[in-house]
């Protein structure tokens, strides 16, 4: 009985001291703002026809205190070469668009890593570029789509640092077959968080 009174109080007093820290911690920061960059693979029919580009951004995290439920919007540019350019001088595929997505933080209790799942819809502005000789010309559509994925904040010296892992899909309607024609990618990036 005696023990477990000490347990009770010696949990208390660390609770009483650790607690206004945490709290001041989620307080003090409800916005994360977040610059990225990486790599974009192609996935599924995508990677037919084309090769591994590159993925720019920023993001900004909202994030009431002590939830582990938040927001997070994102700006995205994605840029990824065509695997066989059929002659020209350059052959591209652009997508300038955006991600409004919820975020789950798993808990983290005594470790410096904190693990999220995230996922929302995405809309973006498609473009198909060509250059050949000096002239260039490009065709371009807004769609919607959704992404999925995960990744891990986390401190890198004195610096708040991100990993993101996501799966990434535009829809484009449908082809003169009634097939589905989808852009699908996976941004692989690392970010660092302010």
């Amino acid at each position: 009985m005696k023990k477990s009174t000490s347990m009770l109080l010696a949990l208390a007093a660390v609770a009483t001291f650790a607690t206004p820290a945490v709290v001041r911690a989620q307080l003090s920061k409800p916005f994360k703002f977040t610059v990225f960059g990486g790599a974009a693979l192609p996935s599924g029919d995508t990677s037919d026809g084309l090769k591994t580009g590159y993925s720019l951004g920023g993001a900004v995290d909202l994030r009431a205190p002590l939830m582990p439920v938040g927001l997070r919007g994102e700006l995205v540019y994605s840029s990824l070469g065509a695997k066989d350019t059929g002659g020209l001088e350059s052959l591209n595929m652009n997508d300038l668009g955006g991600n409004a997505n919820v975020v789950w933080w798993l808990p983290s209790a005594g470790t410096p890593l904190t693990a999220y799942l995230t996922g929302g819809a995405s809309y973006s502005k498609i473009e198909f570029k060509a250059s050949d000789s000096g002239t260039s010309g490009s065709v371009s559509e807004n769609h919607a789509g959704f992404n999925v994925g995960a990744g891990i904040d986390f401190a890198l010296g004195g610096l708040g640092t991100r990993l993101d892992l996501r799966y990434r899909r535009i829809s484009l309607g449908k082809d003169d077959a009634g097939n589905s024609m989808n852009v699908q990618t996976i941004p692989i990036t690392f970010g660092i968080t302010f």
